[in-house]
């Protein structure tokens, strides 16, 4: 199990696979739609990791998922 884990995190830090690309984009969406939740509810200073999150994601899908969060009220995604 050790050794599954590893290669696992591994290939996810080394970015070698469409898999290891699309988790980190998935992780880099959550962020950003925390981040728009927070400067929803009044938090400052949050534009850089909106902004940042978005510019860092690679996949065409997630790249539209992001667009479509950034102009829509957080409360309407549910």
């Amino acid at each position: 199990m050790r050794k599954l884990l590893n290669d696992t995190a591994a290939e996810f830090e080394a970015q070698a696979t469409v898999e290891a690309v699309c988790a980190r984009d998935a992780d880099r969406l959550e962020c950003l739609f925390q981040a728009l939740e927070y400067r929803a509810a009044g938090k400052t200073l949050i534009q850089e990791w909106i902004t940042d999150s978005r510019a860092r994601l690679k996949t065409t899908t997630a790249i539209r998922l992001a667009d479509a969060a950034l102009t829509t009220p957080p409360l309407k995604w549910r």
